[in-house]
């Protein structure tokens, strides 16, 4: 199902004057991967939580289908989207097998237990994302980058429709995050729809996707990554510093002196 958002305004503290999103307009096609791309403070994280139902908007609408995603009760939900947040404070004396089969929760019945249908939808996908030799740890014993792919697995073992993942490579090193974004161009053949945030152009350009420009906590422009995502249009958000590198298929997006 398509996702709509219509005349979306959010403003953390009600008595400030300023929107932390205006008038945000969105229609997300089922089966797309969309990334969100703006300066820090621009809105996309706030955007992210909007859809996963953290933070309700002042004004305007999210609607998941035919349904306005705030009538959905938190059960239901969690069988729609799953969020991974930018930062977590995950840090309990929990294995982290354990930690991910609560990830299939939202297909138990109320006091069901996982069986091995679950158990094996966790070896499955820590296979996928090379984290196996992970999986008797405790959570409070691996590092920032293994715990951020680690919260991208839940995500895929919740095996939701909708993935909202907050800056998911921003604390993995350059191995792990070919492999998450391999990963995720992979899984829109499966027919997810992905929304994510990230400060690198060339994360949109590389998976091909649906870029949406934020700045200021307003939409400025949104389409296809590698007919948006140029020189010009960069500029007005990041600097006069952005430029090109033609070492690729595609103009990979730098910086100059």
């Amino acid at each position: 199902m398509n996702i709509k958002i219509s005349n979306l305004c959010f403003k953390y503290d009600k008595r400030s004057e300023e929107n932390t999103l205006s008038d945000v307009s969105l229609d997300i096609k089922s089966g797309t991967i969309n990334v969100l791309l703006g300066l820090n403070g621009s809105g996309k994280t706030t955007l992210l939580k909007l859809l996963a139902g953290l933070e309700k908007a002042n004004e305007g609408t999210i609607e998941y289908g035919e349904r306005e995603i705030n009538s959905i009760s938190i059960k239901d939900r969690s069988k729609i989207f799953a969020y991974v947040p930018q930062h977590s404070n995950v840090t309990a004396d929990i294995p982290v097998f354990d930690y991910l089969t609560f990830g299939t929760a939202n297909t138990l019945n109320f006091y069901e237990s996982p069986k091995k249908e679950q158990f094996d939808l966790v070896d499955k996908i820590a296979e996928r994302l090379n984290i196996k030799h992970l999986l008797k740890k405790n959570i409070g014993e691996i590092s920032g980058g293994e715990r951020q792919i680690v919260l991208i697995a839940c995500a895929l073992i919740q095996s939701t429709p909708v993935i909202l993942l907050d800056e998911p490579t921003s604390a993995l090193d350059i191995k792990n995050q070919h492999l998450v974004l391999s990963t995720l161009k992979e899984i829109i053949s499966e027919g997810k729809t992905i929304i994510l945030s990230s400060h690198n152009p060339n994360h949109s350009l590389y998976l091909n996707s649906n870029a949406i420009l934020i700045n200021k906590g307003i939409i400025k422009e949104e389409g296809p990554a590698k007919e948006l995502i140029c020189v010009d249009k960069l500029r007005e958000i990041y600097g006069d510093a952005v430029c090109v590198s033609k070492d690729l298929d595609y103009d990979e997006i730098t910086f100059k002196d």
